[in-house]
């Protein structure tokens, strides 16, 4: 299996699901923090809201940016129902999945200028709506990002999907059992 990196070793990988998470790779490992909890994206405060997190807080990236603000706008049942209405050009749910996708693309605009990686990959499953998340993604990227950090990093859309956590969970499990890392 081979998904969008070709050698890059300076990786944000954004998962995009119910929350938001991010894996950072830096010189080609795996960074974890010091007590393994690096990559707490969604808790990154960020809104003037009212909005309680899951965490507890208000404000956090989360609460506006992720496939859980998606819900709390519309009458769906799960993530594939979003997802399945966008892909049918629902148009409520795509000019909300615009808005969130913008938003998400600020976030990741900061990323980018704090880590300057080579590449971001979308992933998770609203990354299956492919353009119409990626493209409110990359507008917000080139509105707030520094424009050389802009021109050295490419921004796409995972290959593997949904299965891409799941993939990289058994790799890494796999390399600390091989003492890798």
């Amino acid at each position: 299996l081979q998904g969008v990196v070709k050698g890059e070793k300076n990786i944000l990988f954004i998962n995009i699901s119910w929350g938001l998470g991010i894996g950072i790779i830096i010189d080609g490992k795996v960074y974890f923090g010091k007590s393994g909890f690096s990559g707490e994206f969604g808790h990154f405060s960020f809104f003037e809201n009212e909005i309680l997190c899951h965490c507890g807080k208000k404000g956090c990236l989360e609460t506006g940016a992720s496939g859980s603000a998606l819900y709390r706008t519309g009458e769906y049942i799960g993530l594939s129902d979003l997802i399945d209405a966008i892909h049918k050009e629902d148009m409520l749910s795509i000019e909300i999945l615009e808005e969130i996708g913008f938003n998400l693309g600020k976030g990741i605009a900061g990323l980018m200028n704090i880590f300057n990686p080579e590449l971001v990959v979308l992933g998770g499953p609203l990354s299956q709506t492919g353009e119409y998340l990626s493209l409110p993604i990359k507008s917000a990227v080139r509105k707030y990002s520094l424009n050389l950090v802009t021109r050295d990093t490419q921004i796409k859309v995972s290959k593997l999907g949904e299965r891409a956590g799941i993939l990289g969970a058994c790799l890494l499990s796999r390399s600390k059992i091989l003492g890798m890392i």
